[in-house]
């Protein structure tokens, strides 16, 4: 049923543009003569392929958001060489890099030692903690800021390419960490490897001398870089951006590859480019430190900021098209300074359903403010509408008038969103609003695209984070737990409504149980207490399910 209040679909000029200047340009380039190749955007998804050739075989940097963009690049492969695969790289954790590699390499192959999967040494740390611990938090986020529950006619992209909504994992762990600056001369070709951090802090590039080419993984796009993620992540740091763009200013490559970035070429055309870039970002980090030192709020950052300067405007690069200035700069103050405002009012306020209620008395009633939200959306006012929606539905949750004049002034504010993260934000919001989808699919579906793969061990030891603490309460459990098909043994101790997860089998457990990864359920006890596992997984919230964005 179509919404009453809804605008007409439209997009700002540059935002179609630069669909064409990107995603539609899927394909493989090759850089000139050299034996280098960029598989861009395959299936149309984010995430580039890089191929290699040396003397006896192929080096791959990247492989892929999921399977089929894997499938692609392999065909592509295919086309370009015979020879075998002899090292992947993973540039860094996040899940458009890695998820491909099983369409490329045999798991014999690379146990076997005949082909290596480079990483750089926090890789794996880094990856349990952003797609493990919180994975579903990370999997509604993705699904909100990536477009992938759009539908078509909205021609949606990333800015960088599309997000796929579903796609089997291909991910294959690494057998080679970096930790530092190194040389390495795979298939004779000599690669240097170099620390770069930016994007993710297990991020990392390649200067390849003798084609006189930098790879440069997520720290150069097209558009800014995405110094905050709204789908949720640890602070990214400013100074790490700049740090690896100033590595490709000095060396001053004929080509500049990336994951995200069809290839550059001519030194002068780079350093002039990726100057530019740089500069942006210092521009949005230097001056958000200004205004912060001078009392600026996380808001007034954003309104302060909003827009880049026009002399560092470049498409298909310095512009807003990945990261954008008002999601950028409140993470600045957030995370260097504190969530907290300043302001001892916002130290504790009082529930927001409680205060929706108390304002909505104060204005008339709920009927008053929902009636006020039609009138300011009817006058274009579209975000103060969903700012009084929203108070609507936080008073009456059930208030049908307010919950989708709320999802039609979402949709008029993300039709003027230049920025495709922030746009599909807005829009997937006024879906789920009007109740287009089910939350539980929606984590469901990105949970297999991008929860890392985990063996049974880190299964449990993330199961403190599903203990439930009320369930807990009173309750003192130590349970050995073995798993026979890996040999590892830890010991699970529940105390104090905390879940505590030690290596090794303690002396003063209840009981010892027998499992394999596949069967974590129904583990066998084999010495002990025979209740005892079932009353410590008895105490585990361990139910999957979607929550809503915009309903609360």
């Amino acid at each position: 049923m179509a919404n009453p209040y809804d605008v007409e679909r439209s997009w700002p000029d540059y935002f179609l543009e630069h669909r064409r200047l990107t995603v539609e340009r899927e394909g493989t380039y090759r850089c000139g003569d050299l034996p280098v190749w960029t598989v861009y955007c395959p299936a149309g998804f984010l995430g580039n392929s890089i191929v290699i050739e040396g003397d006896d075989g192929l080096i791959v940097y990247d492989t892929g958001v999921n399977m089929e963009a894997g499938e692609v690049v392999a065909a592509e492969i295919r086309k370009i060489s015979g020879k075998p695969i002899r090292a992947v790289f993973y540039s860094h954790h996040h899940t458009d890099h890695y998820n491909g590699t099983a369409a490329l390499v045999d798991r014999s192959a690379v146990e076997a030692g005949d082909v290596h999967i480079y990483a750089w040494s926090n890789f794996e740390v880094e990856r349990a903690n952003e797609f493990g611990e919180i994975a579903g938090r990370q999997a509604m986020g993705v699904a909100y800021y990536g477009g992938a529950f759009l539908p078509p006619e909205e021609l949606h992209h990333h800015g960088i390419g599309t997000l796929p909504a579903q796609g089997a994992a291909g991910f294959i762990p690494p057998t080679k960490l970096l930790a530092g600056d190194e040389v390495l001369t795979i298939a004779g070709v000599e690669l240097r490897a170099f620390y770069t951090g930016g994007e993710a802090i297990s991020e990392f590039g390649l200067h390849i001398p003798e084609f006189d080419m930098v790879i440069i993984a997520d720290e150069f796009f097209t558009g800014i870089p995405n110094m905050h993620t709204i789908r949720g992540s640890k602070p990214r740091v400013p100074d790490n951006y700049l740090t690896a763009l100033d590595r490709v200013r000095e060396i001053r490559p004929e080509w500049l590859l990336g994951t995200h970035i069809i290839p550059l070429e001519g030194k002068e055309k780079i350093v002039e480019t990726v100057t530019r870039y740089r500069d942006a970002t210092q521009y949005l980090w230097d001056q958000s430190i200004r205004l912060i030192n001078k009392g600026c709020t996380p808001v007034e950052l954003q309104h302060a900021l909003k827009d880049l300067p026009e002399e560092v405007w470049d498409p298909p690069f310095t512009v807003p098209m990945y990261g954008v200035p008002f999601t950028s700069v409140p993470e600045f103050f957030t995370g260097w300074v504190s969530w907290f405002s300043g302001d001892s009012t916002d130290l504790f306020p009082s529930e927001p359903a409680v205060r929706a209620r108390r304002f909505a008395e104060l204005m008339g009633g709920v009927d008053a403010v929902v009636e006020a939200a039609k009138a300011h959306h009817r006058a274009g006012e579209h975000q103060l509408a969903a700012e009084l929606a929203q108070l609507a539905l936080r008073a009456d949750p059930g208030h049908e008038d307010a919950r989708l004049i709320k999802a039609a002034a979402l949709r008029a504010v993300g039709y003027q969103q230049l920025n495709p993260i922030a746009r599909s934000w807005y829009l997937t919001g006024a879906l789920e609003l009007e109740r287009a989808f089910d939350p539980g699919e929606v984590l469901a579906q990105m949970s297999r695209i991008i929860r890392a793969d985990q063996s049974g061990p880190e299964t449990v030891r993330g199961w403190r984070y599903r203990l439930d603490a009320g369930k807990a309460a009173g309750h003192t459990r130590v349970v050995g737990l073995r798993f026979t098909d890996s040999g590892d043994e830890l010991t699970l101790r529940v105390r104090h409504r905390v879940l505590v997860v030690e290596e090794g089998l303690a002396d003063d457990r209840e009981a010892l149980v027998e499992t394999t990864a596949d069967v974590l359920g129904s583990a066998r006890t084999v010495e002990g207490d025979d209740r005892a596992w079932e009353s410590l997984t008895g105490l585990l919230d361990l139910e999957v399910t979607g929550f809503a964005m915009h309903m609360r």
